[in-house]
């Protein structure tokens, strides 16, 4: 029935509580006015399109798409650049049936992970999700900073390069605070680092092209083989950039993540945990004996102690 499908799907689409107000609303104007004005086919696709609409503005749909298109775009730009360039290279990878299969099952948990995470169905996955998405950012532009600085040889890089790998932690620690929970932090740091390692691909990746096709720029590289050509020069420095950018997509930033997520959420819920007070509210216990004294003392006059017992 297609009732329940909608229902089904908003859900999907939408968080519990808002999901079933929505379908509320759907379901009462489909039962009075719809059905009994357009008939059965007519107002079951007046409903289907509501549903779609919902899907389409719904909640995360522009961050899902965001994604998708960029995976697709990743693809198409390892793709052309290994075809273009990876016959120019003087070696190569006895690896290269392992790294495929790698990158094949990266992608694919990447891609899932877009479609089916980006619906939060409770608060905290809307939460984990905001807030993955902005650590994310802010771990790409430390990253992309730190490679730009690094390459025009500027000390602040070797900063950056540090907050690139703290952030992820920090993310970890907000979540476990907020929450409670290290699998909440885990989530978000795995967030962090698929958004975070995507907008650094994207940063490093066209890096090679330029560094190819104007020599002289700080950090390009020089291909080993005296005398080399231009395409040498160009296909040494787009697969080098090339390389560091799948690290990051693959390795150094999902890997961070999901570290800095459960290291970071563990930390923060030990901050809140029963028995680990901070120094102001340990000071508070040794001094509240004493305000409760004084309080008894105000309300019913002197206060006598005890005499010492004789030795």
């Amino acid at each position: 029935m297609v009732t329940k499908w909608a229902e089904r799907l908003l859900k999907q689409i939408l968080r519990s509580d808002v999901a079933e107000a929505v379908y509320g609303d759907l379901l009462e104007e489909y039962r009075d006015s719809i059905y009994p004005s357009r008939g059965t086919l007519r107002a079951d696709l007046w409903l289907a399109r509501q549903v779609i609409g919902h899907f389409v503005r719904g909640g995360y749909s522009g961050l899902r798409n965001a994604l998708l298109w960029g995976l697709v775009l990743a693809v198409f730009v390892m793709a052309f650049s290994f075809s273009r360039f990876s016959a120019g290279q003087t070696h190569t990878d006895p690896h290269s049936a392992r790294n495929l299969l790698i990158v094949s099952a990266m992608l694919t948990v990447y891609a899932y992970t877009a479609v089916r995470r980006t619906h939060p169905v409770s608060a905290d996955d809307e939460y984990v999700l905001q807030l993955g998405t902005r650590w994310g950012v802010a771990i790409a532009a430390a990253w992309i900073g730190s490679l730009i600085s690094l390459n025009l040889g500027i000390p602040i890089g070797i900063l950056l390069a540090v907050c690139g790998v703290a952030l992820p932690f920090a993310a970890g620690a907000q979540v476990g605070i907020k929450t409670d929970r290290v699998r909440m932090g885990f989530r978000a740091g795995l967030w962090s680092g698929f958004i975070g390692g995507l907008l650094v691909f994207f940063a490093l990746a066209p890096m090679g092209y330029i560094q190819g096709m104007i020599p002289g720029l700080p950090g390009a590289e020089i291909p080993s083989a005296q005398p080399y050509t231009a395409a040498q020069y160009l296909a040494v420095n787009v697969m080098d950039a090339l390389g560091g950018a799948m690290a990051f997509l693959f390795m150094i930033c999902p890997l961070l993540g999901i570290a800095g997520g459960i290291v970071g959420g563990w930390a923060g819920i030990r901050l809140l945990a029963p028995g680990v007070m901070t120094p102001i509210e340990a000071r508070w216990v040794r001094l509240e004996p004493a305000f409760e004294r004084q309080h008894i003392s105000n309300a019913s006059g002197p206060e006598f102690l005890p005499m010492p017992a004789p030795r």
